[in-house]
């Protein structure tokens, strides 16, 4: 199912992951988020290379029954893997796309790739 992500304090919109069974009984759990990485085709858990956990506040369902809100403390300073704090630091203005924000984290340093 989708999970969207928002921060517990500010109500930020961090990002939007994907859970199967398994990584809603460990995010449960273990009160840290985790994930169904479509791509890799495996559990992961946010924070677990970049040391950026989110621990979850409160966990909420949609009205369908189809989509999750988990409401997190973002710990770390950063949700997206490529350095912002949220994944969605891309803004639609004036007819094209502008970065918003700035960099928590140099991804090449966490990840060392």
């Amino acid at each position: 199912v989708p999970v969207i992500i928002q921060d517990a304090s500010t109500h930020e919109i961090l990002m939007l992951g994907y859970m199967d069974q398994e990584a809603w009984k460990r995010t449960v759990r273990t009160k840290r988020a985790s994930f169904w990485s479509r791509s890799r085709k495996e559990i992961w858990v946010k924070g677990e290379t970049s040391g950026h956990f989110q621990e979850v506040k409160e966990i909420r369902l949609d009205c369908d029954g189809d989509t999750l809100l988990l409401k997190v403390d973002q710990i770390g300073g950063a949700a997206c893997h490529t350095g912002f704090r949220s994944c969605f630091h891309h803004r639609f203005e004036e007819g094209e796309w502008r970065i918003s924000g700035t960099k928590v984290f140099d991804p090449k340093e966490v990840y060392k790739k």
